[in-house]
């Protein structure tokens, strides 16, 4: 099940239009957001399926099941055994477009942003915040792989932080952009949960805040080096490796690390428990030791009963291979 009725749009987006939803496909409490993207134009009903899956162990060869009504109930009919007939419901069969140039549109509108301006295919300059950070979307991945992206961007924002929102791209490519001062976000990540209004807008406090790709914490593994806000310091190597597992879990963009996993990672498996956290400890002390204890106060935070993460901001964190 998505998490969101807004995730699975843009999700959907993705590989262009016609991009499809299906009746069941989203969540029953998605069900409000779900009637407003109809008001609005970002759903629109599209035709009724005719066919159904076939039966996972059927077989009779046939790729798909017909759809018939028996009493204004329909079904999926079995070609080779009626006692195979699958009762549907009306919902099942329902299918819905999405609009992608209107979902970005209720977007920026959501934000308290003009009119969205298509820069390339695929590629829309929403606006820009208070702040100064000027909000781009490519929900379409076509559109974020351009070849000209940075060129597209820049023609209308030639100064400044951008941040871009769109499918996920690999750590390299979001540093590369960084570097140029685009700060690219995948849109599952700051879409604002179920149950806000607006449905379309996005969290953000959880967008970078333009300060991204300016490197707070470097680790050097061939050498155990850490440098943090320009200072360095070797550190010994097992609390290096945790930190460099919590570095690399924050440039991949979900820094939560479990308790279990790093345990299984750097101990083995006959290992107590508590040696996680008492690495943990021994990390803090040290980093504590080399940089000063407020300069590094909750640099590393403990979800109790979920596991560890580096608190910094996205793409701040750079790992020398």
């Amino acid at each position: 099940m998505h998490d969101s009725l807004t995730k699975l749009l843009w999700q959907l987006s993705e590989a262009g239009e016609p991009a499809v939803l299906f009746g069941r496909q989203h969540a029953a409490e998605d069900d409000a957001a779900f009637q407003r993207m109809l008001a609005l134009g970002v759903l629109v009903h599209g035709d009724r399926l005719t066919g159904w899956k076939a039966c996972h162990d059927c077989d009779c060869g046939a790729d798909e099941r017909d759809v018939r009504w028996r009493r204004d109930v329909p079904f999926a009919a079995c070609p080779a055994d009626n006692r195979r007939d699958e009762v549907l419901t009306r919902d099942d069969l329902a299918t819905f477009t999405l609009s992608i140039a209107t979902m970005v549109s209720e977007t920026a509108a959501a934000l308290g942003l003009g009119p969205p301006e298509e820069l390339a295919p695929g590629l829309w300059r929403l606006g820009r915040l208070t702040d100064g950070r000027v909000l781009t979307a490519a929900p379409i991945r076509a559109g974020i792989l351009l070849p000209g992206l940075v060129a597209a961007l820049r023609a209308v924002d030639a100064e400044g932080p951008i941040v871009l929102i769109g499918p996920r791209l690999p750590e390299v490519r979001r540093a590369e952009l960084a570097r140029q001062g685009i700060h690219a976000v995948p849109a599952e990540e700051v879409v604002v949960p179920v149950g806000h209004h607006p449905p379309l807008g996005f969290d953000l406090a959880r967008l970078p805040d333009g300060n991204a790709g300016r490197h707070r914490l470097v680790l050097t593994p061939a050498t155990s080096t850490v440098r943090f806000d320009g200072r360095e310091a070797v550190l010994r190597p097992r609390p290096f490796q945790l930190l460099r597992i919590l570095a690399r879990q924050h440039r991949r963009g979900v820094p939560l690390v479990s308790r279990h996993d790093l345990h299984q990672e750097l101990f083995s498996p006959g290992t107590a428990d508590t040696a996680v956290r008492g690495l943990v400890s021994e990390l803090q002390g040290l980093l504590k030791k080399a940089f000063g204890a407020d300069a590094v106060e909750g640099l590393i935070e403990n979800r109790t009963g979920h596991g560890y993460l580096l608190t910094l901001l996205p793409l701040t964190v750079w790992i020398n291979e």
